[in-house]
């Protein structure tokens, strides 16, 4: 799996380094691509990161609280989520909490950096998209051998890090943000609800049984008898029993175990004796299911099937 890490920034490079050297740790299949590190001396950036962007089944964007909003890091975001859906694409914050994300990039789903769990919880996620992909308990044992290796990076890069200029969120104003986000939720439901009970009043049809078609429309329901009306079922029953009687004669009705019978057929159970009997008489059983159009199945005490011909 390639996975294309966006960074914006010296301290957000840092951090996709970082992922990039530890994410194979994880699952050999992983091949991240970072700007800074994966483009040869001459070649031209822009054509490498676009072919990147096409050729990437995963996006990571390295985000500070100072790059939250840098154009580089929201048009990469914007350019991994057209190409391979909001799924695919976590914000990995550097060094600040979910809270404090701000732009277009909330709408995808965060990780946290300093959150074991957070961070666990995206291995598993891209382990999961692999092709190639690790056993949860042996990937969690390489994850917490190596946990310790990325977080010491992380925080040497959050040490040396110049201290940011923008302040943390206040409490209004993340909750004015959700209000706002449930709100625009609830007008989407009422207008899908609206879309739905646009279909109210158009027939519809289930096939419960083959002999009986269910029609649906509006408040009203009727049901109509199909293919095979009550007449033809008791024809059908009467043929099986017919059928039975035969293959009693055939095998012996002290060798039958159990018999059954239903709208596809006859099904018959036999025992030792009753399967000897019947490597003389199978021509016999084809015939009997030719001329009566009925499937036979004949089966041995263990589950076996011994003896089967499909109608014609």
């Amino acid at each position: 799996m390639q996975i294309f890490l966006s960074w914006s920034g010296e301290a957000s490079k840092r951090c996709a380094e970082a992922l990039r050297d530890w994410l194979p740790f994880m699952n050999q299949a992983i091949i991240p691509f970072v700007s800074s590190q994966d483009i040869s001396k001459g070649e031209r950036a822009m054509k490498a990161i676009a072919t990147q962007l096409q050729e990437c089944s995963f996006g990571i964007v390295c985000v500070t609280r100072d790059n939250q909003s840098a154009p580089w890091i929201n048009f990469e975001s914007g350019a991994i989520s057209r190409e391979l859906g909001e799924s695919s694409l976590i914000p990995f914050l550097l060094d600040m909490p979910i809270k404090d994300l701000t732009g277009p990039i909330t709408q995808f789903q965060a990780t946290d950096s300093s959150s074991e769990e957070d961070v666990w919880a995206m291995i598993k996620t891209i382990n999961d998209n692999c092709s190639n992909k690790i056993e949860q308990d042996r990937l969690r044992k390489t994850f917490e051998k190596f946990w310790e290796d990325l977080t010491a990076r992380l925080s040497q890069i959050r040490t040396q890090q110049p201290q940011s200029g923008t302040p943390e969120r206040g409490t209004s104003e993340i909750l004015n943000e959700l209000v706002a986000l449930v709100r625009e939720q609830s007008t989407r439901i009422g207008a899908l609800e609206k879309r739905i009970a646009s279909f109210e009043d158009i027939p519809r049809y289930t096939i419960n049984e083959p002999r009986e078609i269910r029609i649906v429309s509006g408040p009203q329901e009727v049901q109509r008898q199909g293919r095979v009306s009550r007449v033809t079922r008791e024809q059908a029953e009467a043929k099986n029993r017919k059928t039975i009687n035969r293959i009693e004669l055939l095998l012996g009705a002290e060798n039958i175990v159990t018999k059954r019978t239903d709208q596809y057929g006859v099904d018959v159970v036999c025992n030792r004796r009753g399967e000897e009997r019947l490597a003389l008489v199978t021509e016999e059983l084809q015939k009997l299911a030719i001329s009566t159009t009925t499937a036979i199945n004949i089966r041995s005490e263990n589950g076996a099937e011994i003896f089967s011909h499909p109608p014609f």
